[in-house]
């Protein structure tokens, strides 16, 4: 069926609300690997 017949019903896209964590999120995960592996460093290595 790749014929257009005309008859699909138009909806239009909704629009997602990003929560102010989804948009900070990405920017703070190096930030906290980063504390992670200070604080495993200093416990296991002594750093």
């Amino acid at each position: 069926m790749t014929k257009n017949l005309g008859n699909a019903l138009h909806t239009p896209a909704q629009v997602q609300q990003v929560s102010v964590l989804g948009k900070v999120a990405p920017a703070l995960f190096p930030l906290v690997v980063a504390a992670l592996g200070y604080m495993i460093g200093r416990q296991f290595f002594g750093i």
